[in-house]
């Protein structure tokens, strides 16, 4: 249990250094960036709720577990990468969180990594739901 707890303080501690503004841009080429996505996944496995995913320039999204080869396909087909974003259960915590890495200072850029954590988090929200449901369902014998 104490190596969950550190890995969770890391974890914190790695989002709130995400979550400042960018100075300048991040200067990583796309295999910079998936080894910054598979670095991440690894050193939190057990605290991701699925896999942390590259947010590409069209918003389309590249899991930690994809195969870099394709990731890199995609990436060629989708744009360049503009972030990490990853959901996370905070077990000690008691609570969920939101992994934003920023790689680009631009507001176009920025909006697209958000708007790829907001929809995490309301696909989060509607299993959550479902789970709920489940139970009460289970508690009423139907």
């Amino acid at each position: 249990m104490a190596d969950l707890a550190a890995t969770e303080r890391s974890l914190i501690r790695t989002m709130a250094g995400a979550s400042r503004p960018l100075d300048a841009d991040l200067p990583l080429s796309p295999l910079q960036a998936i080894d910054r996505l598979q670095k991440f996944d690894i050193k939190f496995r057990e605290c991701w709720v699925g896999w942390p995913w590259l947010v590409l320039e069209d918003r389309y999204t590249l899991p930690a577990n994809m195969p870099v080869h394709k990731m890199l396909d995609e990436i060629e087909a989708h744009g360049n990468p503009i972030g990490i974003v990853g959901l996370a259960l905070l077990p000690r915590s008691k609570r969920y969180a939101v992994l934003q890495m920023h790689f680009r200072k631009d507001e176009k850029s920025k909006k697209t990594v958000e708007h790829s954590a907001k929809v995490a988090t309301e696909i989060l929200a509607a299993r959550i739901r479902q789970i709920q449901n489940l139970h009460e369902q289970g508690k009423s014998g139907t």
